[in-house]
């Protein structure tokens, strides 16, 4: 919870002042022209810069899963769950650069797949290593605490 409030105040006060923190990562407009600071206001998973593949679904859990076990060679595979008023959607994500992503109310277990040929390094709010997620490791995950994946570890 503190996480949720934390993403969304300071992306509130970087909107109303117009501000971005020295060093901080640019945002990279997506695909459908909703930016990254108006998802995590919104409350709605949100990663920058844009991962490969992010799409919102109307699906089961177990739709969502078989998705991510069919993660292809090269990449890594996770969904996160967001409810709204609408209903319940699923957020898939498939990443493939060797950079590090930030990540903004990722929130909840989930299962992810690391179909990659390196281990991805899961990043606390001070960029602390937090845990490993291994080459070919399929399971599940809490992201509560994870501010940061590092695609390169």
């Amino acid at each position: 919870m503190i996480k949720r409030i934390l993403a969304a105040s300071a992306a509130a006060a970087a909107l109303v002042l117009g501000l971005s923190a020295p060093g901080a990562l640019a945002v990279e407009p997506r695909p459908d022209k909703v930016s990254a600071s108006n998802q995590a206001l919104a409350g709605v998973p949100a990663v920058t810069p844009s991962p490969e593949i992010w799409e919102r679904k109307r699906w089961s859990q177990a739709q969502a899963t078989d998705w991510v076990n069919k993660c292809p060679a090269g990449r890594f595979c996770t969904w996160i769950r967001h409810t709204d008023s609408t209903g319940t959607t699923y957020a898939i994500f498939q990443f493939y650069r060797c950079q590090v992503y930030s990540l903004s109310n990722w929130l909840g277990t989930t299962n992810y797949f690391n179909n990659q040929t390196r281990r991805v390094e899961l990043l606390g709010s001070r960029h602390e290593h937090l845990r490993y997620m291994s080459v070919g490791k399929k399971f599940i995950t809490n992201w509560d605490n994870v501010w940061y994946i590092n695609l390169c570890a």
